[in-house]
């Protein structure tokens, strides 16, 4: 784990601040205004309006028109202290704030919240049905501006438990007359090995004396990416699993077996290689991605006096990605009872088989293919009338609507017989050496197995209707408001109509044709694999395979008991006052409101009829009110130190996902029943956040907060005993197990009208305190001597600490990296410019409760270098070079073991760096 020390930390920073400090005082007469541009300008921008801001807001400001500082939106968030974010083929998707998973944060879009979802890029990601956003939809250039509240107004509407995201596309009147831009680049992957071209342009005018102004713009890239790597798909046991190893009279041990650390169901007399961790399915892994993303927006403002500004923002974007997985492996998952152990080597503390050779091992070649296509589109009218001097009234009223549409294929060829295989990962390494004690490239040493397809559509839409009434009396701003949401999520699942796939039993000619290699030369290269790491294998290529097959051509069915529905309505009704006193005759100032929010839900489903195979509707209404008070003041101890404080409450509303009523399982025998859980309550805390900022120089900023949640509850899965609700009776009294004429009759099947029914399903569990500390620097290096007076840095640190029980398991909280930052430096003139930055996190739990017996899930804390350069060759015309993990940092995640405490290899891979050089023209 990095360790850092705040204490010298702070020390630095506000060492590097003195001189221009001290400079400042001595001689701010003689100074003459400097007009900074491009990113320094963007960085003095955002600061100004976080120093005259009344509660905890981050922002980050487009460089120009069309030009935010970073390729990806995430990218330019984790400059942001307490921002850490989550990549998925090397690009930011999601962000974390202090601590807490992206569903805790919501994000707007020109005032609208944002209901977007999008597939997975690598093998970490997967359908998003929840509230987060996937940054990844759009495409930075179509932003002019990112707020980030970290501490709650009334006026702000309630959500973001984390975090309240703003996204603005640019408004003609942001810049009045004639503007355009036009931008181009490449971009080259060193894994991919491709060019890819990325391209944006806007144009903005107002005419009729800037009464009228229209802008429109566009951005389309492609995008190739190439994830490869080793992987285990979880470590677990034998005993784990449920088995035993086939035979281990004469495996011979290298080390001493300590099976009571890992289950205390040891007994003396069992077979102590049973309890020894081992890696399920360890294997090869390639993730190829092409990805194709366009967006527009088109804004329109009518300005026809002082008194009335009206205006009409419309934004669409296009995600295609077409993905396509391959993977190698040795099953072990549900084979020990199968597999003998001829020889095995344990690590030091005796828990984990490191090394190993085994007999009757079966492989199996794997092939995926997920493609999906994501669209968006947004309508928002908005309008502000000035009713008199002092009196504003505002309205907004606004139509989002995002589906996600995506097809999946999977091709298994499973070899013949069982062989002998071979695993060594060596002295810490993260990659094993393998071989399968047969020719893997031959196609007649394999059966092929499927194919398994699957649709999956989630379809969402918001409607949002916003008034809101502001006026000035006696010094103090008045500010009530009301909003109206009414979203809906459809999210469906299909399977192949039965018999319209041709699955033969063996390979056939016809089908050996299409099985090659993977076909790449220098596979894994970029990991530095051992050299018994296998660089080839047989593949069922999708192409081939489809349409020797026709898998493609399938009738899509319904699966009932994975498509539900959720509508929901929220109403909130807030008032806000913000004024100024002072104390100590120093200013203070104050924004103080009381927020109403009341949340009107209902979920829907259906579950299938054991016997006549037709689906059971099932639907269930809850709703709820929260109060949520909030007061954020800023005292100005001096011209240019603030202290900074907020106390509030607010709200996350559960993820859509685990709202649906459907029943996935019902086992009459034991009395279970597993399904999602309509009447779940909202995640509520309280905060308090409390910061000191110091303004020492132009431009400059030396920040600490510390800020503290007490969150209520958790929501996790839990196993509730107690009789079955009269909808779940009628479910399962359908089944064969109570019916005597049934062959399937089970007489001792549980009571459907007793108590002793077990329902697993999401439930409002144990909350947690969460508290930390940011610390953030920012300067221009103005006071040293030319070159260097162009230099220029921003920093941060964040720590988090907490804890929440899950499961009977005590564990930090998904997402939570105890200790983050961002190292930012910077060299721009008005002719060049260069900037590096340095982004780490610590380690962080991905599933606190785990799987295959694992305690958990957790991913290792990257640190990643990023860098960006242009040169103008014109007032006009610059030319522009950016690079992405310049490190070829590798992406690496891992299980916990049986007790938290150890470090097993899941998966571990790269996607290379990212170079982008272009042109970029405005005018």
């Amino acid at each position: 784990m990095k360790v850092f020390h705040l204490s010298p930390l702070a020390l630095a920073l506000a060492a590097a601040a003195m001189p221009a400090a001290h400079a400042q005082d001595e001689g701010a007469g003689a100074l003459e205004e400097v007009v900074v541009t491009g990113f320094r300008q963007s960085l003095e921008r955002a600061l100004d309006i976080k120093r005259d801001s009344a509660n905890n807001v981050e922002t980050i400001v487009a460089e120009d028109m069309g030009k935010m500082p970073d390729l990806n939106l995430a990218e330019s968030l984790q400059r942001v202290p307490g921002v850490a974010i989550t990549r998925e083929g090397g690009e930011g998707r999601s962000i974390t704030v202090r601590g807490l998973s992206p569903d805790f944060t919501r994000s707007t879009l020109n005032g609208m919240e944002v209901p977007g979802s999008a597939g997975g890029l690598d093998s970490s990601g997967g359908v998003n049905r929840g509230r987060s956003m996937d940054f990844n939809i759009f495409a930075s250039e179509l932003f002019n501006r990112i707020d980030i509240h970290k501490s709650p107004k009334a006026s702000v509407e309630e959500g973001g438990l984390a975090s309240t995201v703003e996204l603005f596309t640019a408004k003609p009147f942001d810049n009045p007359g004639l503007n355009a831009s036009v931008s181009g680049q490449f971009t080259v992957d060193n894994v991919a090995d491709e060019a890819d071209p990325r391209f944006a342009a806007l144009v903005s005018n107002t005419f009729m004396d800037d009464t009228v102004g229209v802008l429109f713009s566009v951005a389309h890239s492609t995008r190739t990416v190439r994830q490869e790597g080793f992987g285990t798909v979880r470590y677990t046991s034998p005993f784990a699993n449920g088995q035993s190893w086939a035979d281990t009279s004469g495996t011979t041990i290298n080390g001493t077996p300590d099976p009571d650390t890992n289950h205390p169901e040891y007994t003396q007399g069992d077979d102590p290689l049973d309890y020894m961790w081992t890696p399920r399915l360890p294997r090869m892994d390639y993730f190829g991605n092409t990805q194709d993303r366009t967006g527009v927006t088109a804004a329109f403002q009518f300005r026809p006096n002082d008194r009335l500004e009206l205006g009409l923002d419309i934004v669409g974007s296009e995600l295609s990605n077409d993905r396509e997985s391959y993977n190698y492996f040795a099953q072990f998952r549900n084979t020990f009872d199968e597999i003998t152990p001829t020889s095995v080597t344990l690590d030091a503390a005796g828990r984990q088989i490191v090394a190993g050779t085994f007999q009757n091992v079966t492989p199996r070649s794997e092939s995926r293919g997920q493609f999906s296509e994501t669209t968006f589109l947004q309508t928002v009218f908005s309008g502000k009338y000035d009713l008199s001097d002092r009196t504003e009234l505002s309205f907004m009223l606004g139509n989002a609507n995002s589906e996600h549409d995506e097809e999946q294929y999977r091709f298994n060829l499973t070899a013949s017989e069982g062989h002998d295989f071979t695993f060594d990962f060596g002295a810490d390494s993260d990659i094993a050496e393998m071989s399968y004690g047969f020719d893997i490239l031959e196609p007649s040493n394999y059966f092929f197995s499927g194919p398994t397809l699957r649709k999956d559509v989630v379809d969402r839409d918001n409607t949002t209707f916003r008034l809101d009434l502001e006026t000035e009396q006696g010094g103090a701003v008045f500010k009530t408001g009301f909003i109206y949401n009414d979203r809906e999520v459809d999210s469906l699942r299909y399977n192949p109509t039965e018999g319209t796939i041709d699955a033969p039993d063996e390979v056939t000619s016809d089908l050996a044709t299409s099985l090659t290699g993977i076909g790449i030369d220098d596979f894994a290269s970029g990991l530095d694999a051992p050299g018994g790491f296998p660089r080839d294998f047989l593949i069922a290529h999708f192409d081939n395979t489809i349409e020797a097959y026709g898998a493609g051509q399938f009738t899509p069915v319904p699966v009932d008991a994975s498509s539900w529905n959720v509508q929901e309505e929220t109403m909130g009704l807030y008032g806000e006052v913000d004024f100024e006193t002072s104390v100590f005759d120093r200013p203070l100032r104050v924004n103080s409101g009381l927020r109403i929010a009341r949340t009107f839900m209902t979920s829907s489903g259906a579950t299938e009829d054991p016997v006549t195979g037709e689906a059971i509707l099932l639907s269930e209404d809850n709703a709820y009110t929260d109060v949520l008070p909030s007061t954020n003041i800023v005292w100005e101890i001096e011209e240019d130190l603030l202290l900074r404080a907020n106390i509030s409450r607010n709200i996350t509303r559960p993820g859509l996902g685990s709202l649906s009523p459907t029943v996935t399982g019902v086992t009459p025998i034991n009395g279970n029943i597993s399904r999602g859980n309509p009447n779940l309550d909202p995640m509520r805390a309280s905060a308090v956040d409390l910061g000191l900022e110091w303004y020492f120089d132009s431009e400059a900023l030396l920040a600490v907060t510390l800020f503290h949640k007490d969150i209520e509850s958790f929501i996790s899965g839990d196993e509730v005993e107690g009789p079955l609700t009269p909808e779940l009776r009628q479910i399962v009294s359908n089944y064969p197990a109570y019916d005597p004429d049934s062959p399937l009759f089970e007489p001792n099947a549980v009571d459907i009208n007793g108590s002793a029914w077990f329902t697993s399903q999401p439930v409002n569990g144990d909350g947690a305190q969460l508290d930390g500390v940011e610390i953030a620097y920012q300067q221009p290096f103005t006071f040293l001597p030319a070159p260097f007076d162009n230099l220029g840095m921003i920093a941060n640190y964040t720590y988090v600490s907490s804890e929440s029980r899950f499961d009977t398991v005590v564990s930090t909280l998904p997402g939570l990296s105890e200790e983050s930052y961002n190292f930012t430096l910077y060299y721009e003139t008005d002719r060049y410019g260069i900037r590096g930055s340095i982004n780490g996190r610590d380690d962080y739990i991905t599933d606190p409760t785990g799987s295959n017996g694992n305690a958990q899930h957790a991913t290792t804390g990257p640190t990643r270098l990023d860098m960006s350069a242009f040169y103008n060759i014109t007032d006009d015309l610059k030319v522009t070079l950016e690079g992405i993990n310049m490190t070829n940092e590798t992406e690496r995640l891992y299980t916990t073991g049986p007790l938290g405490d150890m470090n097993l290899v899941r998966e571990y891979n790269t996607t290379g760096r990212e170079v982008y050089l272009g042109l970029r023209y405005s005018y």
